[in-house]
């Protein structure tokens, strides 16, 4: 009798320790989440009477995204629509190794200097952030 309560004793702590690290793990996971890879979506409709500025923007913003790691995964026009309403005419899909340092490029000096000439050169523009579906 006292073998089988040992070996309870022994499963149950096992449980609560491996309960532990996963909850632990869990935890990092998301910690981590900031700091793991991100896609950059950006869908624009040009400023047509400001493609200079729209130009100009696009000249010092690529090599701040660049500088971070980021990888160019598509950039498009948009020709038709087979559904729906176009509301934009230009994708523009990124990779970045760190949501952390795309984030703080954003906020950084060097964009904020850019934001005058971004404003001018699109009448739409939309900056959005992706994860994976697991």
């Amino acid at each position: 009798m006292k073998y089988f309560m040992k070996i309870e004793l022994v499963l149950c702590f096992s449980i609560m320790i491996f309960s532990c690290n996963t909850s632990s793990n869990k935890s990092k996971n998301m910690e981590q989440k900031l700091t793991d890879k991100t896609t950059l979506i950006v869908t624009s409709s040009p400023n047509l009477n400001e493609m200079e500025e729209l130009k100009k923007y696009v000249q010092g913003v690529m090599p701040l995204l660049l500088n971070l790691g980021g990888t160019v995964v598509k950039r498009s026009k948009l020709t038709d629509t087979f559904y729906g309403k176009q509301s934009f005419v230009f994708l523009l899909v990124m990779d970045f190794p760190s949501k952390e340092k795309l984030t703080k490029m954003f906020d950084s000096d060097a964009y904020k200097a850019l934001i005058p000439k971004r404003d001018k050169g699109f009448n739409d523009i939309n900056i959005l952030y992706a994860e994976d579906l697991e």
